[in-house]
């Protein structure tokens, strides 16, 4: 099994640079070290242009640290009358509110859904329902006429 990581990752480049220079050939090496003759080949062109090695960028940085997140959290499950808002319901520009009330820290509203998922939040989304709607008269329309002007099936069958 191949060892993994940025340790195993540099020491597999210091040895590729090693048995080159012992004048092993890329695919050789490649064999000795477990990894692909493509990637001793691309290790290879960047030791000899002689600049150092940088990894890939692993996105940005967050702006608020793991300490924040978990703060957050807490804030959260408090519930949005509890930090000032009319209303129980978390929407994300809520979240974005409370964030930079709290760390100074502004997000944009359509990233406070990853910052959610972040910390273990799922979105909901309420069930529409019409306020004007009485439920009692509603259910009697269920019940007796919606019956009556369904469809009846003729004299020779349905």
């Amino acid at each position: 099994m191949r060892l993994k990581g940025e340790e195993a990752s540099d020491f597999r480049r210091s040895r590729i640079v090693e048995l080159r220079k012992q004048g092993k050939t890329q695919q050789a090496i490649a064999e000795v070290l477990g990894c692909s003759q493509a990637w001793v080949s691309k290790v290879l062109k960047q030791a000899e242009s002689g600049l150092p090695y940088t990894r890939k960028s692993r996105g940005k940085v967050a702006l608020l640290a793991k300490e924040q997140f978990a703060q957050l959290a807490e804030l959260l499950k408090q519930g949005a009358i509890a930090h000032g808002f009319g209303t129980d319901n978390w929407t994300r520009e809520r979240v974005c509110a409370l964030i930079y009330q709290k760390f100074c820290v502004r997000y944009h509203p359509a990233h406070a859904s990853n910052i959610l998922s972040k910390i273990g939040f799922t979105r909901q989304k309420p069930k529409r329902k019409d306020y004007r709607r009485d439920a009692a008269e509603n259910e009697a329309w269920l019940k007796e006429r919606l019956p009556a002007a369904q469809k009846k099936p003729g004299k020779k069958g349905g």
